[in-house]
């Protein structure tokens, strides 16, 4: 499994009608970390947007073997 800190700088859109700020296109930062444990680093220039955890499937495990973190 893998664990990374996702950022990015928000505001209007160019051309949009609305007010709403979104994340900005081509400002996206990745970070990876260790673990998501809820104290995002400061990036400088970006807002921290969540976190983005790629996790492997396990398959063809013996019934009734529980699998735990690493």
């Amino acid at each position: 499994m893998s664990v990374t800190e996702v950022y990015c700088r928000y505001g209007t859109l160019p051309a949009s009608t609305d007010k709403a700020n979104r994340p900005l296109p081509s400002t996206t930062v990745l970070v990876p970390v260790e673990r998501a444990d809820g104290w995002a680093e400061v990036v400088s220039g970006v807002d921290f947007s969540g976190y983005l955890v790629t996790a492997r499937r396990v398959m063809d495990l013996p019934e009734g073997v529980v699998v735990r973190g690493r």
